[in-house]
């Protein structure tokens, strides 16, 4: 069963057992998620990337639900850059995580566990159900990182978001990832798609850095440290 870049991701961003987003990337992965869907869309030839803006080819995309619904918000707004989108389809498009996780669930991948905290605030978890499925995938990544597979277009762009979305520790050993971080860098700078690759990692990237720099700012402030 192929899924899509945004699907791969998130399976990857979520604790097996405890179907929580995993910690070190909680704070990425939704912006990963939104250039995950952005480059799903490059990559199906839904739109182009010109002078460093988005434009639409087609206004539909009727195979995937999330992906028609993001093509039409792109349609019909005026043109904006790749920053805009990363920062804003968590916004528009609601209940973004929950949708792909039920997507997952119906795809029998995730599990959906209905839990209490505090005894009476509902819920929901999606732990693994499929193991396979992500087990293949760590292994393709693997393999194209450590082994030297040869890695598609596609392939390229999930390494990028992974990088972006602060999951290399969990994909690769302590030993493994400097070099793991090299090479994933390597393909996205030497990939013919690489200029629209490289410029959604690096606006994720530069989105978290302002948003960790505006936390601390405001710690800082409340802390009454000036």
């Amino acid at each position: 069963m192929e899924l899509k870049l945004y699907e791969e991701l998130l399976m990857l961003g979520l604790d097996d057992e405890t179907g929580e987003i995993l910690l070190p990337a909680a704070g990425a992965l939704p912006y990963g998620l939104a250039g995950a869907i952005l480059m799903e869309l490059f990559l199906s030839g839904r739109i182009i990337f010109e002078n460093d803006m988005i434009l639409p080819v087609e206004k539909t995309f009727p195979e995937d639900a999330i992906l028609d619904e993001v093509l039409k918000l792109i349609s019909n707004h005026k043109l904006e850059n790749v920053k805009y989108w990363i920062r804003n389809i968590n916004s528009e498009v609601s209940n973004l995580v929950a949708r792909i996780e039920n997507g997952l669930v119906e795809k029998k991948i995730l599990k959906k566990v209905e839990k209490k905290i505090l005894w009476f605030i509902p819920i929901e978890r999606y732990p693994t159900l499929d193991a396979f499925s992500e087990a293949s995938l760590r292994i393709h990544i693997r393999a194209i990182v450590l082994e030297n597979a040869e890695p598609d277009s596609k392939m390229v762009a999930l390494l990028s978001l992974i990088k972006a979305s602060n999951l290399i520790d969990e994909l690769f050993l302590r030993e493994e990832r400097k070099q793991a971080r090299k090479i994933i860098s390597d393909y996205i700078e030497g990939e013919k798609i690489g200029k629209f690759v490289s410029d959604v990692s690096s606006e994720i990237n530069s989105i978290i850095a302002s948003s960790i720099a505006g936390s601390v700012a405001a710690a800082s402030v409340s802390a009454g440290v000036y």
